[in-house]
């Protein structure tokens, strides 16, 4: 039997209600912007959240969802992932052009499944080991289409310094230093006005001269630079270097951090960093970097360092390191690709944002600035904090109602509203009670 089918039913007969008033009465609603409401009132209406409070006049034609001993969250927002994604471009190292939209599967386990786990946008953006990996979307959970799926694209464009398999890291930088090359070439020859050859043909720079060498960039001047003479391939580049278009670099290592504020500052980006395990040594270092806004760190929160001389081994906490030095930060989970298995599956593991963020309360991080990790951070980061992330009357009504504590692995979430609309019910997710009886099995 094809399980898939279910998946896209759901989806659809979902999707498909009329907007109704619904106004949610449960004991307790985690707002992220303010204190906790106890027996709150949450009322939607036209996809946004109207009201929230103890004291709240739920109006006459409001369907009332009354659950008194669940606690009400702002919907989990993904901020990295390839969720959403049937296959995922790590082959094509130099395509700014390429956007996920033409990879984006609404029929894909793993966004069923992240719904499931109260999670209501996700940002897709992939290319972990190219260059200039494409450009990003922020997408819905649920969706028949991917019209429907879709929130915001252009996202932000994705880079790395993470070399492909057989490449090293010089070559690497060396190569994404000559694209920045390249395309400001051809830039300066736009603005000449077609007088001025293209820089790159004149000095005729090799990868092995850029290893070493920063070259200067000089500035464009866009102004001389009309709109219909640049070609639709370098477009989102010149959004990048214009800082209409964020970059999400990708640093799998702390050095790489160092080569990610060369690029931005020799282009002048709007950037996040995605870092990795290891990044707990710059945690000062990134903390005293100006303008650089929230992170987003590795799944893996603890490390083990070892002293190369002695042998000895000392435990390092990332995200608690990066809370002391005051840098702001966003949780990202491990690739949906065994989203729907095993172990996994359940109520733990690192694949779900609220088990990271329960980590970090044990810890010892406060427990409302873990729940920003998820939540209003990763909005703010991808551009949506002005309507998901947090429970306010104006906002999307995005909203995730679990059983119990959110960061409690007995509590399960019941159901989940994206725009108003109820799009996740527990008690009707067969799928979940066939996992449940047989774990192994896969969609």
């Amino acid at each position: 039997m094809n399980f898939i089918t279910p998946i896209l039913l759901l989806t659809a007969s979902l999707t498909a209600q009329p907007d109704e008033v619904v106004a949610l009465k449960v004991g307790r609603a985690i707002t992220v912007s303010g204190k906790d409401i106890e027996k709150a009132v949450i009322v939607m209406e036209n996809g946004r959240i109207k009201a929230v409070g103890t004291d709240v006049e739920i109006p006459r034609t409001a369907r009332v969802v009354d659950m008194p001993r669940a606690v009400a969250m702002p919907g989990i927002v993904d901020a990295h992932s390839v969720n959403g994604l049937r296959v995922s471009n790590e082959r094509f190292s130099n395509v700014p052009y390429v956007t996920v939209l033409d990879g984006i599967d609404p029929s894909s386990p793993g966004l069923s499944n992240a719904l499931r786990h109260g999670v209501t946008s996700v940002h897709c953006i992939a290319g972990n080991v190219t260059r200039f990996g494409g450009q990003g979307a922020v997408i819905r959970t649920s969706g028949k289409t991917v019209e429907e799926l879709v929130v915001k694209t252009p996202s932000a464009m994705k880079l790395s310094l993470q070399p492909a398999s057989g490449e090293n890291r010089m070559g690497n930088m060396a190569a994404l230093r000559k694209s920045f090359y390249d395309f400001y070439s051809r830039m300066k020859a736009i603005q000449g006005a077609g007088g001025e050859a293209p820089l790159i043909e004149n000095k005729k720079l090799s990868l092995t001269d850029l290893v070493n060498t920063r070259p200067g960039w000089g500035e464009i001047d866009w102004k001389k630079v009309p709109s219909e003479k640049v070609s639709e391939r370098d477009r989102p580049m010149r959004d990048l270097v214009r800082g209409k278009l964020r970059a999400f670099i990708n640093c799998p290592t702390a050095s790489d951090v160092f080569k990610a504020f060369e690029l931005i500052d020799a282009n002048h980006l709007d950037a996040t960093l995605v870092l990795g395990p290891d990044a707990w040594k710059l945690a000062d270092i990134l903390a005293a970097r100006k303008g650089l806004g929230p992170v987003i760190i590795n799944p893996q929160l603890e490390v083990w360092d070892k002293n190369d001389e002695t042998g000895a081994e000392k435990r390092r906490i990332t995200p608690i390191l990066l809370h002391k030095a005051g840098v702001p930060f966003a949780l990202q989970v491990l690739s949906d690709s065994n989203f729907n298995r095993g172990p996994y599956f359940g109520r733990s593991g690192p694949y779900h944002h609220w088990y990271q963020a329960a980590r970090l309360v044990q810890f010892g991080m406060p427990r409302d600035k873990a729940l920003e990790t998820i939540t209003i951070i990763p909005a703010r980061l991808i551009g949506i904090d002005n309507r998901v992330g947090s429970i306010e009357a104006g906002k999307d009504a995005n909203i995730a109602i679990f059983s119990g504590d959110p960061l409690d692995a007995r509590s399960w979430v019941e159901r989940v509203f994206i725009e108003g609309k109820e799009v996740y019910e527990r008690g009707k997710d067969r799928d979940l009670e066939r996992l449940l009886k047989d774990p192994e099995r896969s969609f």
